[in-house]
């Protein structure tokens, strides 16, 4: 059954297409999909909707843990170190998929993975595309969305090197228009600290600052009593990025 589904409907299907091919009573089908799900045969991912597992291996998922994003909110798109990752700029090991959407969501866990969605406002839900993994149709950030996504919602001494270490070493990689472009329509501290890092990686800053410089009060990367400020950008900087 689950052979022929894999062929009609794909890697995820839903109660009423397995029932299709089941041919029994709802009742009777439920409780034939609830012991193939405690087999390992099928993985719930949210209510009526499975993904199979490998034929050959029970257990293992027989697509993408990022493929799973859009099954469980369409209205998001995956960002921060799980973009970044897609796109061969950051290969630590993730046991976290994270997402962007416009609604909260609580975080889930599928096969060893947790997905977690951040919300934000439709203001602040662009920069990503869709591409085709394990025949799903995936949402993900541009490379340049994703640093921006992490200084504005992720926002640590961590992260914001990450994204340093990322303009540093990887520059030729990152489109700096698109980064720009993308940088103009974040908030204002986030523009600051962005600017601020460009500068630290001669990168062409001119148009963030531009935009930054008749705003009034000043921005934190992190509250800490050490911090260095920065006039030009207004900011607070930890003593780390005078290195």
């Amino acid at each position: 059954m689950l052979e022929t589904a894999l062929i009609q409907f794909g890697s995820v299907v839903s109660f009423d297409q397995l029932s299709s091919l089941i041919d029994e009573d709802r009742a009777y089908t439920r409780k034939r999909v609830q012991k193939l799900t405690r087999q390992g045969w099928l993985t719930r991912i949210k209510r009526g909707v499975y993904v199979m597992s490998d034929l050959s291996s029970r257990g293992s998922l027989s697509i993408s843990h990022l493929a799973i994003v859009n099954h469980l909110v369409e209205d998001s798109y995956i960002s921060f170190e799980s973009a970044l990752q897609y796109h061969g700029l950051f290969d630590q090991l993730l046991a976290t998929i994270t997402a962007v959407s416009q609604s909260q969501h609580k975080d889930r866990i599928i096969g060893g993975f947790t997905y977690a969605f951040v919300k934000t406002s439709a203001k602040y839900f662009y920069g990503w595309e869709q591409h085709q993994i394990d025949g799903q149709m995936v949402k993900i950030a541009y490379a340049e969305k994703a640093l921006i996504d992490l200084l504005q919602f992720h926002r640590t001494v961590y992260t914001t090197d990450l994204v340093l270490e990322i303009l540093r070493n990887d520059y030729q990689t990152i489109d700096s228009a698109r980064l720009v472009d993308f940088g103009l329509r974040a908030n204002l501290t986030t523009r600051r600290i962005l600017g601020f890092l460009m500068n630290l990686s001669n990168m062409d800053s001119a148009e963030l600052l531009t935009s930054v410089q008749s705003a009034g009060g000043v921005s934190y990367i992190t509250q800490s009593e050490k911090n260095i400020f920065s006039h030009k950008w207004k900011l607070y900087y930890d003593p780390f990025f005078k290195q």
